[in-house]
């Protein structure tokens, strides 16, 4: 009941329900297609949206022709080779302006329910500019910069295929660069939710830096150290110089995206096992074993996603062009050398050259990175290559501990825990649409945990409290916690607590979990807390 009382009292929270338009991705292209190609895209609409424009990214100004927007139910995953799965929704003529600038689509105008659907943009007689994107090819939205939402709208890129309807995809992930313009179509107050802030408490077992581009990296002539701690690994700043391959050195003849397998002479140790053999990939990365692929796009969700262990300085390299890569063991350390090897770019190769090393300790197991000159040259004004991806990420699917700016970080160290540790989280299962009940879901909740609440209130606090002072060491505050929903999990990771959403049009509920669980010892008092979560009240 306080909190009923509380938001009827609290006339400052009303808000007018204003659409969002338009939805903005970038315009900032590193890649592209040809004339005719298809950009695919999923979006979900919180509300019945009438779509009344759309600008694109096009290469090559002053030439005319028409962009045509398709949708299918659900996603567009599995449907691009299915013509007959594709409803026309609005075209329009277009000109295409320099390229990065917004080419504007004369859109005849259509309208779509709320729900999920597939968006097909088929280029005619212009060509597509857009960005690669750092997902998981197939998982449309799963990359960095792959998602991008208003209160009612929200669009999860995306794959290029080199023709129209029909034609299978070819690249993948690619995010549309564009503009989408709507109004919602219907009367009244649009139901938002949204995430904000982080939970507690996370440890990552990987860690990588992502170069988005060739210019970007900042290693050259610089090391780094993974000191094996039986476990797990302390990064530190490296001392070891590069060792030129000698004439004894083994020439490993690796061709574009391809790898070899080199015997060691006695086990290496990493953290999780050992290994007598190690494979070498000739995109710049060495794993524990086979399985991994050669995949020349480095991708952090890639990474974090292979079955084995692996070190990387993952590029798209093309080796014996002007350089090799070499293998071979002096004093009991493993020296594999990428020397003089060009990176590919646009459609052509480069010509600047990079030389590292990774140096592998038998004994110990401690890994060395050592670099000499890396490329750092973009050859166009959109093309930088597929960038480069530094770092390592443990056997098995990995939890994402982002990008860290190694040249910051590593005049220190990195700890790296033995394991991952998810942190608490809290989502809601639908909208906060008046009148409806819909769960708060807790996920994350930690073995032998014996209760946990829900949080409620009226106040944002973001970036949020600390809350070091009461012995709970990364944790946030994110809501004043006007109102306390308790549960009990159980012995369940995760818990989902019924909630009828008031009758409170325009108004706004903070929530965040909070979780005891002293056995995990996570913090010094024993409890963790989730992100922030805010419920908007509508009834669209």
């Amino acid at each position: 009941m306080r909190l009923l009382y509380a938001l009827a009292a609290t006339a400052a929270l009303t808000a007018v329900s204003l659409a969002q338009s338009p939805l903005n991705t970038l315009f900032a292209a590193n890649n592209g297609g040809g004339n005719g190609w298809t950009m695919y895209f999923d979006v979900t609409l919180n509300a019945p949206l009438q779509f009344t424009s759309l600008d694109v990214n096009l290469f090559t100004g002053s030439i005319s022709g028409s962009v045509d927007m398709y949708w299918t139910p659900n996603t567009y995953v599995g449907n691009d080779t299915n013509a007959g799965a594709w409803t026309l929704g609005g075209s329009g003529a277009v000109t295409a302006n320099a390229m990065d600038t917004p080419s504007s689509v004369a859109l005849s105008s259509f309208t779509l329910a709320p729900g999920n659907y597939g968006i097909a943009l088929v280029h005619n007689n212009v060509a597509p500019a857009y960005t690669d994107g750092d997902g998981t090819p197939g998982v449309p939205g799963s990359g960095t910069n792959q998602t991008y939402s208003t209160a009612e709208l929200v669009l999860r890129a995306g794959a290029s295929a080199g023709g129209g309807l029909g034609t299978g995809i070819c690249c993948d992930p690619r995010v549309v660069n564009c503009a989408i313009g709507y109004v919602v179509a219907g009367t009244g107050t649009v139901a938002n939710k949204s995430l904000y802030g982080t939970g507690c408490v996370a440890q990552y077992a990987s860690f990588y830096e992502r170069f988005a581009s060739t210019p970007s990296i900042d290693l050259s002539n610089t090391a780094f150290r993974m000191l094996n701690t039986g476990t797990s690994y302390i990064v530190l700043p490296g001392t070891n110089a590069f060792v030129a391959p000698s004439a004894t050195a083994t020439n490993l003849n690796l061709g574009d995206d391809t790898e070899a397998t080199v015997t060691l002479s006695s086990a290496l140790p990493y953290p999780g096992g050992s290994t007598s053999s190690l494979v070498v990939c000739s995109n710049g990365f060495i794993s524990v074993a086979s399985g991994n692929g050669t995949s020349y796009q480095p991708l952090g969700t890639a990474l974090l996603a292979r079955p084995h262990a692996s070190w990387n300085v993952w590029r798209d390299f093309i080796c014996n062009a002007t350089g090799n890569v070499w293998f071979e063991e002096i004093g009991g350390v493993a020296y594999i050398t990428w020397n003089g090897v060009i990176g590919y770019v646009g459609t052509t190769a480069g010509t600047v050259t990079s030389t590292f090393q990774l140096q592998f300790e038998l004994a110990t197991g401690h890994v060395d990175f050592v670099f000499g000159s890396m490329d750092t040259v973009s050859v166009s004004t959109w093309a930088g290559g597929e960038g480069y991806l530094v770092g390592f990420s443990p056997s098995g699917a990995s939890l994402d501990p982002g990008s860290v700016d190694l040249s910051a970080v590593l005049p220190t160290s990195i700890v790296l825990p033995g394991n991952d540790i998810a942190p608490l989280a809290l989502n809601a299962s639908a909208r906060p649409l008046v009148t409806t009940t819909i769960n708060f879901d807790t996920t994350n909740i930690p073995a032998g945990t014996p209760f946990g609440a829900v949080l409620l209130g009226f106040t944002q606090f973001n970036p949020g409290i600390d809350l070091t002072g009461i012995g709970m060491s990364g944790c946030r505050q994110y809501n004043e916690g006007a109102a306390t929903l308790l549960f009990l999990p159980g012995g369940n990771t995760s818990n989902s607590l019924a909630f009828t959403v008031p009758n409170y049009i325009g108004y706004q509920i903070e929530a965040q979990s909070v979780v005891y669980a002293p056995a995990a010892g996570l913090t010094q008092l024993g409890a963790i807390a989730s992100n922030g979560l805010a419920l908007f009240l509508g009834n669209l």
